[in-house]
């Protein structure tokens, strides 16, 4: 496939945690240089291209790889062995709250997490209205994240990344958290997303 169709390619990838039964054992490993850890292994040798324009939903059990693989794909894990190739840039709203900080107010948390996320800071600043406006947090915004229930701060997370334009957007369970209403609005957002010609994977 050329590099002008695909937007998102992924060879060969795997992810093998090490787990060890003690923390010291990770020590002794280090010193002794013998084996103290056994090794789990989250995925293995998947590989697909998605051509610019494309959806791509995972599913599959509790356990089965769906996280590890949106975050090697993220770049917020660093895969054991294989290779993933973005043409374009990569947003995804992974782990609910990485990147926030409970002091600091909803409007601060948004550029921080946009500075997270490797976005210009006026990128964010020109798009703050939108953003609270999405969230519908604007009685709140000015309050302590710690304040904020799960529900508002995925809203917060949600709406950062829902007014920017990714060429691929990736979304985990976050949204599962939250009142009806705007799982809705976030479904119903995501659906004018899929309209843009880049790759989305849910």
């Amino acid at each position: 496939m050329s590099e002008q169709n695909y937007a998102l390619q992924v060879s060969k990838l795997s992810k093998v945690y090490r787990l060890y039964d003690r923390p010291v054992d990770r020590l002794k490993e280090l010193l002794f240089r013998r084996r103290y850890h056994s090794d789990f292994t989250a995925l293995q040798d998947v590989s697909f291209e998605l051509k610019r324009g494309r959806t791509l939903g995972i599913v599959g059990d509790n356990g089965a790889g769906k996280s590890t693989l949106l975050q090697l794909i993220a770049g917020t894990l660093t895969p054991t062995s294989g290779r993933v190739e973005h043409n374009g840039s990569v947003l995804g709203l992974l782990e609910l709250g990485v990147g926030f900080h409970v002091e600091f107010s909803g409007r601060q948390n948004i550029l921080l997490y946009g500075d997270v996320l490797g976005l210009p800071r006026q990128t964010v600043q020109a798009r703050i209205d939108e953003i609270i406006a999405f969230s519908e947090l604007a009685a709140f915004i000015d309050r302590p994240l710690k304040t904020y229930s799960t529900g508002m701060r995925m809203r917060l997370a949600f709406s950062l990344i829902a007014s920017l334009d990714p060429d691929i957007l990736i979304v985990d369970e976050a949204l599962a958290v939250g009142d009806i209403y705007f799982q809705k609005k976030c479904i119903d957002r995501m659906t004018d997303i899929k309209k843009r010609p880049g790759v989305h994977v849910w």
